[in-house]
C-alpha cells in the first residue's frame, strides 16, 4: 500500500501548515480571545477552500475526501488551533450529506462560502458518548409544526454558530436507534437558552436549553424518525478527524520536547545526552507512529459498512486516545517544572490531549464498546 502523499495533497498540507502557523497558533493568538479569533479567521478559511476541500462536486465542493481532511485536522492540532472546523467542515457538512441530499444542495454550499456556521447539537450529559442516546423530546403539534424541548451539552462551536443541527426523539426510548428526527434551527430562535463555557483546551463549547422551541416541518432535516443513521455517518468522520488532530497534537509536542532535551543542560551535559531520556523519546516516538498507522487504517475503512467502519474507527479512538495522553504526559515530565506553566506551551497540548481522549466518546467507552461488539459477535 503506497502511503505517500500526491503533489496537490502536500501543497495543501504546506499551505494550512503555513497559514496556521502564522495567524493562529498559541503566540499569535496569546492576547487575543479565542472567540475573536474564530470570527476574524473564518471568512480567510472559506476563501482557502478548506471547507470545500473534503466535499464532493455535486454541492459545491472540491472533490477531495477524507484524505484531505485529515491532513487538515492534523495541521489544526500542530498548533493547537481554537477554530470549529471540526464542528462546522466535518460533523455539520457530513450530517447535512447524510441525512438530506436535497438541503444539503442549499445549506452546504453556504457552508462552504463561510456564510453560514452550522454546528451538531447532539451530546447530552447521560449519552456518555452513545450516538443512540437522545431524550431530548420533539412533538409534532400539527403537520406544519414541531415543539423541541430539552438540554444539549458540549457543543462545540456554538458560540460562533449561527445554526444549529438538533437531534430529538421523535418516538421511542432514550437509547433507540428509531425515532430520532434531526431539526435545523436558527441560533436566534425564540426558547433557546445558551451558556457558552471555555474547555481546558482554550476552545469554547455551549450548554444549550431548548424550551418549547418552535421549528417549521420544514426545518426538519431528512426523514422524520431516521436521523441516527447520518448522525452515525457524521460522527465516524469526526472521530477521524479527531485521531488525525491527535497525530498533530502528539507530533508538535514530541518535536518540542526534542528540541527543549538538547538545549537544557544538567551536570554539565545537554539533556539529550542521558540514555534514559533517550529511551522516553523513543517510546514517544513510537507511540507517535502506532497512532498514526490507526488513523491510515481508519481512512480503509471510512467507506466500509458501519460496523467494519465502527469497529476500525473505535480501535482507532482506544489507540490514538492512549497514545496522546502517553506522548503529552511524557513531553511534560521531560520538560520538569516549566512544562506545567500557562505561559509555555507544551502544557496547552496536554490539555488537548485530554480533551481529544474525551471527545465523541472516551478511550475506555469506545474500548467498552468494542468488548460489546466482541461478546455479541461470539454468542451469534
Amino acid at each position: 500500500m503506497d502511503f505517500s502523499l500526491t503533489e496537490e495533497q502536500q501543497m495543501l498540507r504546506l499551505s494550512v501548515r503555513r497559514f496556521l502557523e502564522n495567524e493562529c497558533s498559541i503566540e499569535a493568538r496569546r492576547n487575543v480571545p479565542a472567540h475573536e479569533q474564530n470570527r476574524d479567521h473564518w471568512p480567510a478559511i472559506a476563501e482557502l477552500g478548506w471547507l470545500a476541500i473534503p466535499l464532493p462536486e455535486a454541492v459545491g465542493g472540491l472533490g477531495g475526501g477524507a484524505v484531505e481532511m485529515t491532513l487538515i485536522m492534523e495541521e489544526f492540532g500542530r498548533v493547537l488551533a481554537v477554530e470549529p472546523f471540526s464542528a462546522v467542515g466535518v460533523l455539520a457538512a457530513q450530517t447535512l450529506l447524510a441525512a438530506d441530499p436535497k438541503k444539503s444542495e442549499l445549506l452546504i454550499p453556504k457552508l462552504i462560502a463561510g456564510e453560514t456556521r452550522p454546528v451538531v447539537a447532539h451530546h447530552e450529559h447521560e449519552s456518555r458518548g452513545a450516538i443512540e442516546h437522545v431524550a431530548m423530546q420533539a412533538t409534532a403539534i400539527d403537520s406544519e409544526k414541531w415543539v423541541l424541548n430539552g438540554r444539549k451539552s458540549l457543543v462545540i462551536g456554538a458560540n460562533v454558530a449561527d445554526q444549529f443541527i438538533v437531534s430529538a426523539r421523535s418516538k421511542g426510548k432514550v437509547r433507540d436507534r428509531e425515532g430520532i428526527t434531526l431539526f435545523v434551527v436558527d441560533r436566534s430562535a425564540p426558547g433557546i437558552q445558551q451558556q457558552d463555557i471555555r474547555l481546558i483546551d482554550n476552545r469554547l463549547c455551549a450548554e444549550l436549553v431548548f424550551d418549547s422551541v418552535e421549528v417549521s416541518a420544514g426545518n426538519v432535516l431528512g426523514k422524520v424518525g431516521e436521523g441516527y443513521r447520518a448522525l452515525d455517518h457524521a460522527f465516524a468522520y469526526g472521530l477521524l478527524a479527531q485521531c488525525a488532530e491527535a497525530v498533530g497534537v502528539m507530533e508538535k509536542a514530541l518535536w518540542i520536547t526534542r528540541d527543549y532535551i538538547k538545549t537544557r543542560k544538567q551536570f554539565g551535559a545537554s539533556l539529550n545526552t542521558f540514555q534514559s531520556l533517550q529511551h522516553r523519546m523513543a517510546e514517544m516516538l513510537i507511540e507517535l507512529e502506532l497512532a498514526r498507522s490507526m488513523v491510515y487504517r481508519s481512512l480503509a475503512y471510512i467507506d466500509a459498512p458501519s460496523d467494519e467502519r465502527n469497529t476500525a474507527l473505535s480501535l482507532a479512538k482506544v489507540k490514538v486516545g492512549q497514545a496522546v495522553r502517553f506522548v503529552c504526559a511524557q513531553a511534560i515530565q521531560l520538560h520538569g517544572g516549566i512544562g506545567v506553566t500557562e505561559e509555555y506551551s507544551i502544557g496547552h497540548y496536554f490539555k488537548r490531549a485530554i480533551t481529544i481522549e474525551n471527545e465523541l466518546g472516551s478511550s475506555h467507552m469506545h474500548l467498552a464498546q468494542l468488548a460489546d461488539r466482541e461478546l455479541h459477535h461470539h454468542a451469534a
